[in-house]
């Protein structure tokens, strides 16, 4: 049976403090046992500033994210952390459908995860930075909107009339996965 994975393990090229897991392929079933070999062998060295490098990586299981969530506590007790890095569209699509990205915090290339995730600076020239520029969407900043109708007035108003701007409305949050599964008034 052919290998649909490749993981290595390797200290950041300027911070040897920071572990970079790269891998290639995707995690599956059947391919997250050397997955989790790999990054438990990291773990064991006492090994816990990592950033796991997903550019080449085409699809994670549930099996994946699982080896992820079940050691994120252990990693932060620590007083370490774990950042995904370079995520391809349709892995972020999975880790936004199931919410990780309340858990995990991903960057759109490594060097941001160096520098924003574990505040270090980058030359630019070590690690991999990675050319995905697809991670979680980010909140756009507020900004105040006109009402339609004051917009309609402004234009046949005389210069002396001040209109009252609005504040954007912000939508509210979605509830958790699984209260959404539970809300019996969601089911008629």
């Amino acid at each position: 049976m052919k290998k649909n994975i490749s993981v290595t393990a390797s200290p950041h090229s300027q911070h040897k403090d920071i572990t970079l897991l790269s891998v290639k392929g995707f995690i599956d079933t059947n391919t997250a046992p050397e997955f989790e070999r790999t990054f438990q062998t990291v773990l064991g060295e006492k090994k816990y500033n990592l950033i796991v490098d997903l550019q080449e990586t085409t699809y994670i299981s549930s099996a994946g994210w699982g080896i992820f969530v079940g050691e994120i506590k252990r990693i932060r007790s620590q007083k370490g952390n774990l950042f995904l890095a370079a995520m391809s569209p349709e892995v972020v699509d999975a880790y936004e459908l199931l919410e990780f990205d309340s858990i995990l915090k991903s960057f759109p290339t490594v060097d941001q995860a160096v520098q924003k995730g574990f505040g270090k600076t980058t030359t630019g020239k070590g690690g991999r930075s990675g050319s995905m520029e697809a991670g979680p969407a980010k909140p756009a900043a507020e900004k105040s909107a006109v009402t339609p109708a004051a917009e309609a007035v402004s234009e046949k108003s005389p210069a002396n009339i001040s209109f009252v701007e609005t504040p954007a409305v912000k939508p509210s949050p979605k509830p958790p996965f699984l209260l959404r599964i539970f809300m019996p008034w969601k089911w008629f």
